[in-house]
C-alpha cells in the first residue's frame, strides 16, 4: 500500500552549525557583484521578527532529496518564503510566527502540498517525506558534481547500481558497460588483455575514468578496464558527451565515475558478506568484505580474487581487488571520508593467436591504486565546501624474455608475404597523478545553485625500457571552473559551465558547456503517461597528449613538446518517455561529434624507421541511441538499448594503413551494436537471459594479411539465482552459450561458451 505524503514537526533545538571563519576571495568577489545571500532574502521589516525554521527532505527510504524546492504561503495562498534543499536534503526559512502552509516539490516524485505548519518563536525542525513513484527516479553525481536528481539533468547519464551487477553476475566493469548505449567495448581474448572503451565514436582515450572523484587514467587518458572489477562497488554513472568544463582534459567523449560502497548496517558492529564461484577454464573466484555504520563513523571494506587459465597457451590470468571506504563525521556539519582501492595481478600475453602459435612466455602485470582523503563542511543549509587531495599511482611491466624465432602469419587461406620475428623486450609505464581541489557549492535566490572549484593537478611518470635510459617527465596542471544550476518553476532546467585549464603540454584553453532539461509533461495519478523530458547538450571537450608523445626522449618515437590538445565539439538532443508509475520509459536520443587535432605517429626516417607525433587527425560521429525499459508484469522485466553510429576519418592519422585512410570508417567502431535483456523473478528464483550484438566494423590485423574488417557477432548469456534465506543466494551462469566464434579485436580470439556456478551470502 502506498504512503500518504507527510509532514512531521517537532520542537527539537534548531542547528545551524558554526560559521565560516574564511571566504574564498573568488567567491566574495562573485557574492559583492551578485549582491546576493545565501538563503532567500526576507524584508527588513520583518527581521526583527522573523523566526528561523530548518528541516530536510527526503523519500520513504530515508534518502536525503537535493534540490527539492520548498514554498511557505500564507493562509491567502501568497508566497511568504522559498528555497532549495542543499546536498543533505536541508533547508532554512526566515517567516514571521503565524499560521502557514508549507509544500514540497521535486520533479518525479509525488509533490507534498499545502501541509499546514505553524509557527512560533520556538524554533522548528522540519521533516517532508515525498513519495517515490519510480524506482528510476536516482540521485546522481557526476553529470554536475553535486548531488541532483535525474530528473533535472539534460545529460545522457546511466546508472548502474552494484546490487544490479551482482544480481546479473557481472564480475567485471568492462562486461557491465557493454550494457550502455553509446558505448563499444574491446577486449583483446580472454580475461585481463588489454581492454578499451569507445564512446559515441570517440577515440579509446577519450574517457575519463574516476573512482570516488579520483582520476584513474593515465595522463593522456589511457586506461585498461581489464582489472577493474565490482568488487566493493556501490554504483557506476556513465555521462556520455563532452565533460571538460567540469572534469578537464580526458574528458573529451564520456565519463564513467565509479562509487565506493559505504558502510550501510546499523550499528557499527561488523555485517559480513563472502562469495565463492568456480567454473570452467579453471575459473575461480572468492571475495568477502565488512561494513558498518553508527551515528559518526561508517565503513566498509571488500576484496576479491579471479584466477582463470582463458583456455590458452600462456593465457593465465589473475587480479587482487581491495576496496574500503571510511567516513568520520566530527559536527553534524563537518564530515571527513578516506577511500582507498586497489587492483593487481597478472596476465599471460599470447598475442594474435588466432594467427600465430601463442607466445609462450611474454607477460604482463598491472597495479594500479587509488586514495583519497576529502573535508566536507556545511558552513549552512545554502553552503557546501570541499577541500580534497587525491592520488592515482599506476604502474604496469611488460616483458618477452625470449626470442622465439620467425613465424609466417596465417589466417583462413590468407597468409602474410614475409615472415614476423619475435623479439624480446621489457616496457615500464608508471605513471602518478596527484590532485588537490576545492569546491564550493551556493543556493542562491531565483532557483540557481552556483558552484566554484579550483584544482591543482602533478602529473608524472617513468616510461620506457627500465634498463636503456626511460623517459622521466612531469607536469603541473591549473584549472577552475565554475557552473550554474537553474531550476525554472521545477520544470526547465539549465546547467551552464565552464573550465579555464591551464596545462603544462598545450597552454590555455577553455571549455564551455550548456544542458537543457524540460518536462513537457509532469506524471499525473492514473495517467498512463508519466514523466517526458526534452533534452540538449553542447560542450567542448579537450585531451592533453600522453607522457610519451609529448616527452619521449626515444629515437624511434620521438616526443613532440609542441602537440596542441585533441578537441571535440559536441550536440545532442533527445526524449525521454515514461509511462504509468515510471517504471516502463522509453528514451530516444541523437548525438554529433567533431573530433579535431587527433595525434598520430610518422615516420619521418625510412632508414632507421624513426619518428615522432604529429596533429594530423580528424574525425566526425553521428548517430542515435534507444534505451527502453518494461515490466511485462507476473514479475516479467525487460530492457534493452540500441545505438547507431555514423563515424567517418576526415583526416588520417596513419594514410599508410587502409584502416585508417581518409573516409574510412572510424576503427573498432560498430556502425550497429545493441543488447536485449530478460529477466523472470518468481518466487525465490531470478532467471535472466542477455543477448549482446555488435555489427561488423574497421579493424587491421597489423600482420599483412589485408584484412581491414572485423565480422559481427552476437552471444547469449543465461543467469539463474535462487534465495536460499539469511541473505543467501546459489548462482548459475552460462556466458556465450550459444557457443558463438568471434573476435572482438582481430587475432584475438573470445571465449567459447563456458559457465560459473557459485554462493553469495550478506550480498
Amino acid at each position: 500500500m502506498r504512503s500518504k505524503p507527510s509532514v512531521i514537526a517537532d520542537s527539537r533545538k534548531d542547528f545551524r552549525g558554526p560559521r565560516s571563519p574564511y571566504l574564498s576571495c573568488c567567491l566574495l568577489f562573485l557574492a559583492v557583484v551578485l549582491g546576493r545571500a545565501t538563503c532567500y532574502p526576507q524584508a527588513a521589516k520583518h527581521a526583527a521578527e522573523a523566526v528561523r525554521i530548518t528541516g530536510d527532505v527526503r523519500d520513504q527510504s530515508g534518502a536525503a532529496l537535493p534540490r527539492t524546492l520548498v514554498q511557505v504561503r500564507d493562509s491567502e495562498g501568497r508566497l511568504v518564503a522559498a528555497t532549495q534543499t542543499n546536498s543533505r536534503g536541508g533547508f532554512t526559512l526566515d517567516v514571521r510566527p503565524g499560521r502557514y502552509v508549507i509544500s514540497a516539490i521535486l520533479a518525479g516524485f509525488a509533490p507534498l502540498k499545502d501541509q499546514p505548519v505553524e509557527v512560533t518563536h520556538d524554533p522548528r525542525l522540519l521533516s517532508l517525506i515525498l513519495e517515490v513513484p519510480s524506482p528510476q527516479q536516482e540521485i546522481i553525481v557526476t553529470a554536475t558534481k553535486t548531488e541532483t536528481p535525474l530528473s533535472q539533468v539534460g545529460s545522457s547519464v546511466t546508472v548502474m547500481s552494484g546490487r544490479q551487477l551482482a544480481g546479473e553476475g557481472i564480475a567485471t566493469v568492462a562486461d557491465a558497460l557493454r550494457r550502455v548505449a553509446g558505448l563499444t567495448v574491446v577486449q583483446s581474448g580472454g580475461f585481463g588483455q588489454v581492454t578499451s572503451l569507445f564512446i559515441r565514436g570517440g577515440g579509446s582515450n577519450y574517457t575519463k575514468v574516476l573512482i570516488d572523484g579520483i582520476p584513474v587514467n593515465e595522463p593522456g587518458g589511457t586506461f585498461n578496464f581489464a582489472y577493474l572489477s565490482t568488487t566493493g562497488i556501490d554504483r557506476i554513472e556513465v555521462v556520455r558527451g563532452p565533460q571538460s568544463a567540469l572534469f578537464g582534459t580526458d574528458a573529451t567523449a564520456g565519463v564513467v565515475q565509479i562509487f565506493t560502497r559505504r558502510g550501510t548496517s546499523e550499528g557499527l558492529s561488523p555485517k559480513p558478506s563472502a562469495m565463492i564461484e568456480g567454473g570452467t577454464f579453471a575459473s575461480y573466484r572468492y571475495g568477502g568484505g565488512v561494513e558498518g555504520k553508527g551515528e559518526r563513523v561508517d565503513y566498509s571494506v571488500f576484496f576479491s580474487r579471479f584466477d582463470t587459465d582463458n583456455n590458452v597457451s600462456n593465457g593465465s590470468f589473475n587480479d587482487a581487488s581491495i576496496a574500503g571506504n571510511l567516513g568520520f563525521r566530527p559536527t553534524r556539519n563537518s564530515e571527513i571520508r578516506a577511500v582507498f582501492r586497489s587492483e593487481a595481478g597478472r596476465s599471460g600475453v599470447p598475442g594474435q593467436w588466432a594467427f600465430e602459435r601463442p607466445d609462450q612466455d611474454a607477460f604482463y602485470r598491472n597495479r594500479n591504486e587509488a586514495g583519497s582523503l576529502t573535508f566536507t563542511y556545511l558552513a549552512n543549509t545554502s553552503w557546501t565546501q570541499k577541500v580534497s587531495y587525491v592520488v592515482n599511482d599506476s604502474r604496469q611491466f611488460s616483458a618477452d624474455a625470449i626470442d622465439s624465432g620467425s613465424y609466417v602469419p596465417q589466417f583462413e587461406g590468407r597468409t602474410a608475404p614475409f615472415p614476423f620475428s619475435d623479439f624480446t623486450y621489457q616496457t615500464l609505464n608508471q605513471t602518478r597523478r596527484q590532485k588537490v581541489n576545492y569546491q564550493s557549492d551556493l543556493i542562491l535566490p531565483h532557483g540557481h545553485v552556483f558552484t566554484a572549484g579550483a584544482d591543482y593537478e602533478r602529473e608524472s611518470g617513468t616510461i620506457g625500457d627500465p634498463q636503456l635510459n626511460p623517459t622521466e617527465a612531469f607536469r603541473d596542471n591549473y584549472g577552475s571552473y565554475f557552473q550554474d544550476q537553474w531550476s525554472f518553476h521545477n520544470r526547465f532546467f539549465t546547467t551552464t559551465g565552464v573550465r579555464l585549464e591551464h596545462n603544462a603540454s598545450f597552454g590555455f584553453f577553455a571549455a564551455p558547456r550548456l544542458s537543457i532539461a524540460y518536462h513537457a509533461h509532469e506524471p499525473v495519478s492514473g495517467s498512463l503517461f508519466g514523466l517526458t523530458k526534452l533534452k540538449a547538450n553542447f560542450g567542448l571537450g579537450i585531451k592533453e597528449p600522453s607522457l610519451i608523445e609529448s616527452f619521449s626522449n626515444s629515437p624511434f618515437f620521438m616526443g613532440n613538446p609542441n602537440l596542441r590538445p585533441e578537441r571535440a565539439l559536441s550536440f545532442d538532443a533527445g526524449i525521454e518517455q515514461h509511462f504509468g508509475s515510471g517504471r516502463d520509459s522509453v528514451e530516444v536520443t541523437y548525438f554529433e561529434n567533431h573530433f579535431r587535432n587527433q595525434i598520430g605517429f610518422n615516420v619521418t626516417d625510412f632508414t632507421t624507421f624513426s619518428g615522432t607525433f604529429f596533429n594530423i587527425g580528424k574525425t566526425r560521429a553521428r548517430g542515435v541511441e534507444l534505451v527502453l525499459r518494461r515490466d511485462l508484469g507476473w514479475n516479467w522485466e525487460i530492457s534493452g538499448a540500441y545505438t547507431y553510429t555514423d563515424a567517418k576519418v576526415l583526416e588520417s592519422t596513419d594514410a599508410s594503413d587502409p584502416a585508417f585512410a581518409r573516409g574510412q570508417e572510424l576503427f573498432r567502431r560498430p556502425r550497429h551494436s545493441g543488447y536485449l535483456d530478460i529477466s523472470w523473478k518468481p518466487g525465490h528464483w531470478d532467471l535472466r537471459a542477455t543477448g549482446i550484438f555488435v555489427g561488423s566494423r574497421v579493424d587491421s590485423d597489423f600482420s599483412s594479411l589485408g584484412m581491414t574488417r572485423n565480422t559481427g557477432y552476437s552471444i547469449l548469456d543465461l543467469l539463474a539465482g535462487y534465495k536460499i534465506g539469511w541473505g543467501s543466494s546459489l548462482f548459475v551462469a552460462c556466458n556465450n552459450a550459444l557457443n558463438a566464434r568471434y573476435m572482438e579485436v582481430l587475432g584475438y580470439p573470445a571465449l567459447r561458451a563456458n559457465f560459473r556456478v557459485g554462493i553469495r551470502t550478506g550480498f
